[in-house]
């Protein structure tokens, strides 16, 4: 079988089970069993491919494992962050909320900027922002120890110098000060829908907060209040119909409203929230 023949196959394969994109994923998968790039694939397309190799990674994706698992890498904010098993997979939505903190940065002094990634998951936020502020000091936290060691991994394959500690919410950091607290937080109700491959393969506690969604953020809004520094900014990743009952959760535990930033889709996805006086 040759190459082209394997992905048309695995293209009619994919899209019997409802597979978005069985073109591209079918490409992928391809290019990820013969170690080349994609576009290698177009002028190759009559050579032999290794049809064994290829079914047992079409089968795992034929049962909706995540591509990203299968392919074990997936690109955030144009780098390429390792994922697997026990590990969220970072999304393009979450890119508003890295944007929404460098904007804030590019008016501050990036220098002195302390930064808390709360459940960082891969780590794709945290040490996206140190890449992009490499003078500022970022803590990533997380309390699902699988989160950890691929956040420990991504921040050896990207070279990036960011201190990383198992803390279930704020209850490890001490009495640390951040500028910036910024987070993606499990923020789904347990009864709601969700697609197979995320229910079923991605980790329940990186998604699930609560009947509603809201429960990590009300600890947030409370527990935050003794981390934040002196007129420090919290920015949140909200769920597509959350950011008016989370800014009004936040701003009965005194926090000041900033900003309300809203994904490529034009929805609301990102809750920026300022310390008050108490800080």
């Amino acid at each position: 079988m040759t190459i082209r023949e394997w992905i048309q196959s695995a293209q009619a394969r994919l899209l019997g089970v409802g597979i978005e994109a069985p073109a591209l994923e079918a490409q992928l998968l391809a290019a990820h069993v013969l170690l080349v790039d994609r576009t290698w694939l177009f002028a190759h397309a009559e050579e032999d491919f290794p049809e064994l190799a290829g079914e047992g990674l079409l089968q795992r994706r034929l049962a909706h494992e995540p591509l990203s698992y299968l392919l074990g890498w997936r690109e955030f904010f144009g780098r390429r962050f390792l994922v697997g098993s026990g590990v969220l997979i970072p999304r393009q939505d979450t890119e508003t909320l890295v944007e929404s903190v460098l904007a804030h940065c590019s008016q501050s002094r990036s220098d002195e900027l302390s930064i808390l990634d709360l459940c960082t998951g891969s780590g794709c936020i945290g040490e996206t922002l140190k890449l992009e502020l490499p003078a500022a000091k970022v803590v990533c936290s997380d309390l699902s120890d699988a989160a950890l060691r691929w956040a420990s991994l991504n921040a050896e394959h990207l070279n990036v110098d960011v201190e990383i500690v198992k803390s279930d919410g704020f209850q490890e950091l001490g009495d640390r000060k951040f500028d910036i607290i910024v987070s993606n937080p499990p923020y789904i109700g347990v009864h709601e829908s969700l697609p197979e491959e995320v229910r079923e393969f991605e980790p329940s506690l990186a998604l699930f907060a609560g009947d509603s969604g809201l429960a990590f953020y009300q600890r947030i809004a409370d527990e935050a209040r003794g981390c934040i520094a002196p007129w420090g900014r919290l920015f949140l990743e909200v769920g597509h119909t959350q950011a008016a009952r989370v800014t009004e959760l936040l701003k009965s535990f005194d926090w000041r409203p900033v900003q309300t930033v809203p994904d490529l889709a034009g929805i609301a996805r990102v809750v920026v929230m300022e310390a008050g006086e108490w800080s």
